[in-house]
């Protein structure tokens, strides 16, 4: 392939690369007339004072004028040619990234840094924008401004351009060598950069946990020791980059010198006239500038190289969630009816689930309570397929959950999670992120039904409120009630509340149970939590214990049971009588 990595992008660009192209070389071969005129109007210059001399070089004066303008109009096609392709192609590579990244499963982001993978969208394309603005244009420039000089220079005398061009070789040479090296090191600095972003990110995420344990500079050493590495890198990459233009700056002035020498000498034996020698050493010069280019030209080549393998690298990993080929929604909509048939599940080779078996019908409450890590979070995200289990161990109305297509799937599913995610928007765009259609009064309606009203209504802004970046400005309840609201603005045929009420003190719990319980009437709802008031209303109740159903039941049969939730009850009822105390 032409382009390599990146041909891919490229395709759709190519007719207006190659115009770039074609442009470069125009302006090139104008350029390289320049010099043979030169010659040519030095000896066309009459040695005799006779008034002609200025007659004589007209001509030559007036095809010099019309070169320059051809090189100007050449630079400028192809700057406006290549410049747009560039911009186009980092635009397709930054959507298609970010279109994958939305696809890839919750999985691969706990086995990717965050930092790592903004790194690669932001310092890695920015290179290979550079290279498609600039290092196309050098490689092309290069190529042809090497041929057309080096085809004058043996036009005019092939033996002296032999003699002057003897270094050339063992500087390409060491130019291949310098590139291999280049690229390693700078792989390994981008790897670092990703890992300076992610420690970043991470802090600045976790900076009231820093604050608050005063890890402040333990934080800042640790910082200091990987930006120390990161620089160590950068000292290895740019010894090795500070070699091009010094060897360039060699090889020029030690084909000049060789110029100077058998040119002059060729002149004086009266083998080759002034002009001739004049034009040869003003291609001599035009040599110079792509020798010296050609260090940029690979430093850059080396950089898109590496950043576009990191990019696809990511691009390559294949979503373990996919539709299959199955059509979106209209022919069918989901009602609601959940069954898990022997279900497991496990991450890696760690089983969470073991034997699951239930069978939930549209439109009743199923209450999910465990010790920790037993598995509650994991069943609830085998529903709308955050995870996925094998075909055929979890239905939604008789059809195996991984032929529902996932944008029928999880339109209608509502599923607030028990770590609360909001983004730095206003309170109503939190609430409507889900619904983008979705009017004041059906926003401010489940604000209600949340008990996130009356709190909204205390801001000066009202639900105008810009919140910080993670809801950083709201309470744990609040930002709980926010993302419930955020789930029952769509009306959900399945809700899915995974301790979504466990940063709410007992009364506002009962007061949004109260407005939940005519909502989820014809709603199948799971509802996972750790207090029992939030289940006790809840048709069906099990017990998760290690990955298996320990006790199922009423909440009144599993009291008279005497298991882990009838001694749960009798805790938590302790608990709240001695406050009222």
């Amino acid at each position: 392939m032409l382009f390599g990595p990146f041909e891919k992008y490229v395709r759709p660009y190519r007719g207006r690369i190659l115009l770039g192209a074609l442009a470069i070389g125009i302006g090139q071969a104008a350029a390289a007339r320049i010099p043979l005129l030169v010659g040519d109007a030095v000896d066309a210059i009459p040695t005799a004072d006779d008034g002609t001399g200025l007659n004589a070089i007209q001509p030559y004066v007036i095809y010099i004028l019309a070169m320059a303008l051809t090189v100007a109009l050449g630079g400028y096609a192809m700057r406006m040619l290549l410049g747009y392709s560039s911009n186009r192609i980092e635009y397709d590579i930054r959507t298609e990234y970010f279109a994958h990244l939305l696809k890839l499963p919750l999985s691969y982001y706990q086995q990717h840094r965050t930092g790592d993978l903004m790194a690669r969208a932001t310092n890695d394309l920015n290179s290979v924008h550079i290279f498609f603005t600039y290092g196309i244009r050098g490689i092309v420039d290069t190529a042809l401004g090497l041929s057309f000089t080096i085809g004058y220079m043996c036009y005019l005398d092939w033996q002296l351009a032999l003699i002057v061009l003897v270094p050339m070789p063992l500087f390409m040479v060491v130019m291949i060598r310098i590139a291999a090296i280049i690229n390693t090191r700078y792989k390994a600095i981008q790897e670092n950069f990703g890992q300076l972003s992610n420690f970043i990110q991470e802090n600045l995420s976790g900076i009231r946990v820093v604050k608050a344990y005063v890890q402040g500079p333990a934080q800042n050493a640790a910082f200091a020791n990987l930006n120390h590495d990161y620089l160590d890198k950068n000292r290895d990459y740019i010894r090795t980059r500070a070699n091009y233009r010094p060897l360039s700056y060699v090889i020029a002035s030690l084909c000049l010198g060789l110029n100077l020498w058998f040119g002059g000498k060729a002149v004086i034996d009266g083998g080759m006239s002034l002009g001739a020698f004049v034009a040869f050493n003003a291609y001599l010069t035009q040599l110079i500038r792509p020798i010296m280019y050609t260090g940029w030209v690979i430093d850059r080549t080396q950089r898109a190289l590496v950043s576009m393998r990191r990019i696809n690298e990511v691009l390559a990993d294949e979503p373990e969630i996919q539709d299959r080929g199955l059509p979106p929604a209209g022919e069918r909509n989901i009602e609601g009816h959940i069954e898990f048939r022997n279900l497991s599940f496990s991450y890696d080779d760690e089983e969470v689930l073991r034997g699951i078996d239930l069978d939930i019908p549209q439109g009743t409450t199923l209450g999910i309570i465990g010790r920790v890590g037993a598995g509650k979070t994991t069943l609830a995200r085998l529903i709308p397929r955050l995870v996925q289990t094998d075909s055929g161990q979890l239905l939604i109305d008789g059809v195996p959950v991984d032929q529902w297509h996932l944008e029928t799937l999880r339109n209608a599913i509502g599923y607030v999670s028990q770590n609360p995610f909001l983004f730095s928007n206003t309170i109503s765009a939190n609430i409507a992120y889900g619904a983008a259609d979705a009017e004041a009064g059906q926003i401010h309606t489940a604000a209600e039904q949340a008990r996130l009203r009356q709190d909204v209504d205390e801001f000066d802004e009202g639900f105008d409120t810009v919140i910080g970046e993670r809801g950083v400005t709201l309470s744990g309840g609040q930002k709980q009630r926010s993302t419930l609201a955020r789930a029952l603005i769509r009306l959900p045929k399945i809700l899915i509340l995974d301790d979504a009420l466990s940063a709410v003190d007992t009364h506002t719990e009962e007061a949004i149970l109260g407005h939940l319980r005519e909502i989820m009437r014809n709603r199948t709802t799971l509802i996972i939590a750790h207090r029992i008031s939030t289940l006790r209303d809840a048709d069906h109740i099990v017990v998760l214990d290690e990955g298996r159903i320990a006790e199922q039941g009423t909440h009144d049969d599993l009291r008279k049971n005497g298991g882990f939730y009838a001694e749960l009850c009798q805790r938590q009822e302790l608990s709240a009588e001695l406050e009222t105390l």
